[in-house]
């Protein structure tokens, strides 16, 4: 076990950061999560409307009139394995820092942030959630790493609400190349038989929260959602920290 996240957290009870994460300015005393008033006026969160299906922000014209649900370009074209997703924020260059920061800057304590506003979007979002599931790192990934990030996100939200966090149930048993510069069909043909459910007994007709940092086409979560389905998944949702119009 890598003690190295808990470990910062704890320190970071204990000394609290004292200015802001995105300006660095100094922190008021109500600022929420890290972030100061004035930058958190700015943060690029998702509103309505966006896509019923994969949560991306639409323009006004991409409403369906006949059942005034609104779907992007890409849900009309393509099917999903998962119900719906939701992601936080618009995938800005502010955001994009801050996540390359927890993910490659190791700053554990983000983990604490993102994971609070994840919560409050999945409040906001009505589903209903009996366990969380982090997409997987592969173990050489994750020993390079030295730590998964959906993993910590999927704590910190447990934290929050009380839902139990399942880290061993889906397995990334192939090592796949990185995702980044690839289309749609490259990314789900990177992932095919990528994952594994090693035990299908705690999901087993449960509503599923699936949970990653940064949604793009949706063949991550399509191809976790595939092999949770299979093994007896009621429903699943899918919460990530970011995405956007043209991720």
């Amino acid at each position: 076990m890598n003690w190295r996240p808990l470990l910062d957290a704890v320190l970071d009870m204990i000394y609290p950061r004292m200015d802001c994460i995105l300006c660095g300015q100094p922190l008021e005393k109500d600022a929420v999560q890290g972030i100061c008033s004035s930058c958190l006026e700015f943060l690029p969160f998702i509103r309505e409307p966006r896509c019923s299906v994969c949560g991306k922000p639409l323009e006004e014209t991409d409403r369906t009139e006949e059942t005034e649900r609104r779907y992007c370009p890409d849900c009309r074209r393509y099917p999903h394995d998962f119900d719906q997703a939701l992601s936080v924020f618009e995938f800005s260059l502010s955001i994009r820092e801050l996540i390359h920061r927890y993910k490659y800057g190791k700053e554990f304590s983000l983990s604490r942030t993102f994971g609070f506003f994840l919560s409050e979007l999945l409040q906001e979002s009505g589903w209903q959630t009996d366990e969380i599931v982090p997409v997987p790192l592969h173990k050489n990934r994750l020993r390079s790493r030295g730590f998964n990030q959906s993993a910590l996100l999927g704590d910190s939200i447990s934290g929050h609400l009380g839902i139990p966090c399942m880290d061993q149930v889906l397995i990334r048993n192939v090592d796949t190349k990185t995702q980044t510069g690839f289309n749609r069909q490259q990314r789900a043909d990177n992932l095919k038989n990528a994952f594994i459910v090693k035990n299908p007994g705690p999901i087993r007709g449960r509503n599923i929260l699936l949970i990653d940092d940064v949604y793009t086409t949706g063949a991550t979560a399509d191809s976790c959602s595939r092999v949770l389905r299979q093994a007896g998944a009621k429903g699943i949702h899918v919460l990530t920290i970011a995405t956007g119009r043209n991720v």
